[in-house]
């Protein structure tokens, strides 16, 4: 006779069954780690815009800190914001964080810098 052993088929199971799990571990983690970009791409976003805001107001103070919130990408971004001197007193460095409503964690930091023009 000639045919396949039980024993045989179960290994051929198992070895299908270990890359079939292989396949739809890594897909899932793909699509994660991609949502995670995306969060993380918006958010510095958010926080590029606030910088340039600042920066378009032309306003020229002492340290301070600023937070607020702003809607994009049909998401609320809890942004906060240090400004603060330099060595150089004709700059200001501006530090954004940005973090997703309702999670813990910052998404995004950026540093920019203003000038007393």
């Amino acid at each position: 006779m000639r045919g396949f052993t039980l024993l045989e088929v179960m290994i051929a199971l198992l070895v299908i069954t270990l890359g079939s799990a292989a396949v739809i571990n890594t897909t899932t983690e793909s699509g994660w780690k991609s949502a995670q970009l995306k969060q993380k791409t918006i958010a510095s976003w958010v926080a590029q815009n606030q910088i340039a805001l600042y920066r378009a107001k032309r306003t020229w103070n002492n340290d301070s800190t600023k937070s607020g919130q702003v809607e994009m990408a049909n998401a609320t971004w809890i942004y906060q914001m240090k400004i603060s001197a330099t060595d150089d007193p004709g700059l200001r460095q501006i530090d954004v964080d940005v973090l997703l409503k309702g999670e813990d964690g910052v998404k995004a930091s950026v540093t920019g810098f203003i000038g007393n023009l």
